[in-house]
């Protein structure tokens, strides 16, 4: 929202001050402000050894080069009893020194050139990040280069690392929030599923300096890498640096194309679940299957959703449950996109512990109200026009435009996504609302999760809005223990 009251500002200023000075703000005239997409035929290339690369020179701007390459790779490859190598060797990658340069050397040289050199590994996918000055351009890319294929591992600063792991550990049940995020993994993609194997403290005491170089060598191959390159330089020079340097990188004797992620194979069982934590306040969320972002309907889906919970203060359930009831400081939704498997539509906010049973009838008489009647002209308009005015601000500058393409071409989705968007947008009508609002949102398959003060919760607001947990949808209600922070097994 800022952003886009920023840029209406600076055009608004802009322009009215090339008019004469008028009476009334109503007089002041405007030129249409027209934007086109970013293509990606005009940023995309390949170093040598056929890595892509997204470049994106920006003469005008602040003399700096950043490179970002992303990995295929992450949790999804761990070996069993050791959750937590692809995140922790994420952590220890740039900390921890290379082959060639201690780990204080690497942080004296780093720093002494104002540069930054970051690493991080997820679920599925991993980065290696420079930012240095253009005019040590040469210099940084040794380092980074040092960074991505040789790193040691110090075993001082994974030691560390591994302290600051167990920590986080500890805290895994300190919040109905990060409860809830466990909580309903489990529940939608089961207890097999890679995005629910969690590092424990038996597989952060099993992790060795020997695992991450071998999680290392193993992803470290051309076939997994994406390469994102901004700033102010020359197009023809910077390419030529990156093929002497990343174009000369071949793959070792363990390295491995990175397999695509498994999709959970996993039966879910539609039940309102409520989980004791003793708070003042509720976490609740509930999703149903959705679709990926490559199903025609996914832009009547966006539209649906925007009217209904992802449209901020102007979205029915902000407007109901926020501004008309005063139940909760926000309320919103969202459909995955489906990066790897089929995604799924969910909601979530807090609420008082009492207040949920209520809270949640009044969210659902909304699902069905977007589900049994065409939304008004109204509606539809105000969130078009709301898709259409904030869709500049997803390519705000070229860092952002280079790391969009090469997390696209990362992610595997077709090229140019975006380049119709806004038509495909426009195109949505009230029928096409309505339809997917049906198809979609299927009440009877909805996995509900509540992490709050169990009894408070399933009583619900017995004084003033009588009605249990129970009562609102017809579902079983299930218990669902609190799982150790250190192993995650149910605690009994």
């Amino acid at each position: 929202m800022f952003s886009r009251i920023a840029l209406s500002l600076l055009l608004g200023t802009g322009l009215a001050f090339s008019q004469e000075i008028v009476d009334r703000p109503e007089k002041l005239t405007y030129k249409p402000f027209t934007f086109q997409a970013p293509r990606v035929k005009d940023y995309k290339t390949k170093l040598k050894n056929n890595i892509p690369v997204f470049i994106a020179p920006d003469p005008n701007g602040q003399p700096f080069v950043r490179i970002n390459v992303m990995v295929r790779g992450g949790s999804y490859l761990e070996p069993k009893d050791r959750e937590g190598l692809a995140g922790l060797m994420g952590a220890s990658m740039r900390e921890g020194g290379t082959e060639k340069t201690s780990a204080d050397k690497l942080d004296e040289r780093i720093e002494f050139l104002a540069a930054q050199v970051r690493s991080n590994f997820g679920a599925t996918t991993g980065s290696i990040s420079l930012e240095v000055l253009e005019k040590d351009f040469k210099t940084g890319l040794e380092l980074f280069m040092e960074v991505l294929t040789q790193p040691a591992f110090a075993q001082e600063r994974l030691d560390l690392a591994k302290k600051q792991a167990r920590l986080g550990l500890d805290q895994r049940n300190d919040s109905a929030n990060s409860i809830a995020s466990y909580q309903m993994g489990y529940l939608l993609n089961g207890e097999n599923h890679f995005s629910n194997a969690g590092m424990t403290e038996a597989s952060l005491k099993a992790i060795t300096r020997e695992d991450l170089k071998a999680f290392h060598a193993r992803i470290l191959h051309p076939s997994n890498l994406v390469i994102a390159v901004s700033g102010k330089f020359d197009k023809k020079v910077i390419l030529e640096a990156l093929n002497r340097s990343l174009g000369e990188l071949k793959p070792g004797k363990e390295a491995q194309v990175s397999p695509k992620p498994p999709a959970p194979n996993f039966s879910r069982k539609p039940s309102i679940y409520v989980c004791d934590k003793d708070v003042p306040q509720s976490t609740v969320q509930f999703a149903v299957p959705g679709l990926r972002r490559t199903d025609p309907d996914w832009y009547a889906t966006v539209v649906m959703n925007d009217i209904l919970g992802g449209g901020g203060f102007t979205a029915r359930l902000m407007k109901k449950i926020r501004s008309d009831e005063g139940l909760t400081y926000g309320i919103t939704s969202n459909f995955d996109a489906g990066a790897h498997w089929q995604g799924n539509w969910s909601c979530r906010f807090q609420t008082k512990n009492r207040s949920v049973a209520y809270a949640m009838r009044l969210a659902l008489a909304e699902v069905n109200r977007i589900k049994a009647e065409p939304v008004s002209d109204q509606e539809l308009k105000v969130v078009k026009d709301s898709i259409m005015d904030g869709f500049p601000a997803r390519f705000p500058n070229k860092q952002a435009i280079s790391n969009l393409f090469a997390t696209e071409a990362l992610t595997g989705w077709p090229d140019d996504y975006f380049a119709d968007y806004r038509e495909k947008i426009q195109a949505v009508t009230k029928e096409d609302v309505l339809r997917v609002a049906k198809k979609y949102l299927t009440s009877e398959a909805m996995v509900l999760l509540v992490v709050g003060k169990a009894g408070e919760a399933e009583e619900g607001d017995v004084k003033d809005h009588p009605g249990k947990l129970s009562e609102i949808a017809k579902l079983p209600v299930v218990k669902l223990p609190l799982r150790d922070p250190l192993t995650l097994k149910p605690l009994k």
